[in-house]
C-alpha cells in the first residue's frame, strides 16, 4: 500500500489530514480482517516548491524538510494515525530515478532536448484512463492546481510530460547523463514504489486531485519500465476538504490547521469523526457547527465505553458489529459505520444493551476508525 506523502515546503491543513486518516483507517480495516500490510508513504523533498521556498526562508531544503515533516508527524500522531512502515525520500532515491528514465529513453518512451528528458505519451495509447478523460479532453481541459509549470515549447506534444530537468539550485542538483539536474515530479513516485513495494502494488491512495496527471503519468512510465500491467490493482481516492465551497490549498491560504482545532479545545476523536463522517470519495466543506457535532458524538462513544459491564448481553451487540462490518465491506463506507457504533452506544446508555460483549465490540470497532475514546493512542505503531 503506496500512499502519496507531503511535499514539506509548509505545514499542512485539513485537507492532507483527510488523506492520511482515509488511508489509515483503510490500512486499520486490512489488519482487522487478517491482512497483512505494508504501507508506504513518501516525502518529496525535491520539487519546484521546496527549491522555491528554501530560498524565500533562507534555510536549506534538507533544513526545511525536517522541520515540517516533524509538524506533520506531531500532528498525524495527535489524530492518532499509524505511522507507515517506511517513509522514502525523493533525495535518497536519485540513482533509481535515474535508472528508470534511462531506461525510458533507452526503449524509446522518453527523449530528451536540451538537458530536459520527456516522457512521450504516444508511446502508451491509454494514457489518461484512471481520470476517465481522452487525451484530447486532457490536451484542452482546464490545468489543476497539481499541475506543476513545464516547458511545453520543448516538447513534441502538451501531453508530453517531464521526467528530468536542468538544475543548479543546492540540494536540489544530481548528476546524470543528460546533465546536472533533479527530477521531475511525477518520475520520483514510480521510482519510490518500486523500491519500497516492487513493480506491481496492490493499494495506491492519495487525493482525488493526484489522479491527473500525477498518477495517469505514474501508470505510463512505470508500466513502460516494467511491461507489467497493472502497475496498481486499486486506486483508492479521497475527495477534497473545501472552506465556503472553495478546496482547501496552500497556495490559495484558506487553510484549517489541525494544530489550530488541536490548540482550540477539540478532541482527536471529533476530527476523525468529522473526516470520516462523509463517505472518502465526495467532497466536503469544512464547518465549526459540523466538528461541534462530532464533538458530542465523541462523548457519546467515550460515555458508553467508560460504562460499568451490567445490564442484558448474550450477544445483543452483535447486530451492529454486523452493521459496522458490512458498512466497511461496502466501499469503506464510514458514514454507515458511524451510524452503527452510535446506535450501539445510544443502546448502551439507555439500558437495552450491556455486557462485556457490547463493550468490548465498542472499543474494537472504534478502533478501526482510529477513536481511541479518551484512552491512549497507537500511532506510532507498525
Amino acid at each position: 500500500m503506496y500512499v502519496c506523502g507531503v511535499t514539506p515546503y509548509d505545514v499542512g491543513h485539513l485537507g492532507h489530514a483527510l488523506v492520511y486518516v482515509v488511508q489509515d483507517t483503510l490500512r486499520r480495516w486490512l489488519e482487522f480482517n487478517a491482512y497483512e500490510v505494508r504501507h508506504v508513504q513518501n516525502i518529496t523533498d525535491i520539487d519546484d516548491d521546496m527549491v522555491r521556498k528554501s530560498k524565500e526562508l533562507g534555510v536549506t531544503i534538507q533544513e526545511l524538510t525536517e522541520r515540517n515533516h516533524r509538524i506533520y508527524l506531531e500532528e498525524m500522531d495527535a489524530l492518532n494515525v499509524l505511522r507507515p512502515d517506511a517513509y522514502p525520500r525523493v533525495s535518497e532515491h536519485i540513482p533509481e530515478i535515474i535508472e528508470m528514465v534511462a531506461a525510458l529513453v533507452a526503449s524509446g518512451h522518453a527523449y530528451e532536448v536540451d538537458g530536459y528528458v520527456f516522457f512521450d505519451h504516444s508511446k502508451t495509447p491509454a494514457f489518461g484512463v484512471l481520470s476517465g478523460r481522452t487525451q484530447d479532453e486532457l490536451r484542452t481541459g482546464p490545468r489543476t492546481d497539481t499541475m506543476p509549470d513545464e516547458p511545453d515549447h520543448l516538447k513534441r506534444d502538451v501531453l508530453d510530460f517531464l521526467i528530468w530537468q536542468p538544475s543548479e539550485d543546492a540540494g536540489a542538483t544530481f548528476e546524470s547523463p543528460w546533465g546536472p539536474g533533479r527530477p521531475g515530479w511525477h518520475i520520483e513516485c514510480s521510482a519510490m514504489v518500486r523500491a519500497g513495494l516492487g513493480d506491481q502494488i496492490d493499494i495506491h491512495g492519495g487525493g482525488r486531485d493526484l489522479a491527473f496527471p500525477h498518477h495517469d503519468c505514474e501508470i505510463v512510465q512505470t508500466e513502460g519500465v516494467t511491461g507489467d500491467c497493472p502497475s496498481v490493482r486499486y486506486w483508492v481516492h479521497n475527495g477534497t476538504m473545501g472552506l465556503g465551497g472553495v478546496k482547501m490549498s496552500k497556495s490559495l491560504g484558506n487553510l484549517v490547521k489541525v494544530s489550530e482545532l488541536l490548540g482550540a479545545g477539540h478532541t482527536p476523536d471529533a476530527i476523525r469523526l468529522l473526516l470520516l463522517g462523509t463517505h472518502y470519495r465526495a467532497d466536503r466543506d469544512y464547518s465549526e457547527e459540523a466538528l461541534a457535532a462530532e464533538e458530542e458524538h465523541a462523548a457519546l462513544l467515550r460515555r458508553a465505553a467508560e460504562m460499568a459491564s451490567d445490564g442484558p448481553d448474550v450477544l445483543r451487540a452483535q447486530p451492529f458489529r454486523n452493521a459496522f462490518m458490512d458498512a466497511m465491506d461496502n466501499d469503506l463506507n464510514t458514514p454507515e459505520a458511524i451510524r452503527a457504533l452510535l446506535q450501539l452506544a445510544r443502546e448502551m446508555e439507555s439500558g437495552q444493551v450491556g455486557g462485556e460483549t457490547a463493550t468490548a465490540a465498542l472499543v474494537e470497532l472504534s478502533d478501526v476508525l482510529g477513536l481511541t475514546l479518551g484512552r491512549e493512542g497507537s500511532s506510532t505503531r507498525s
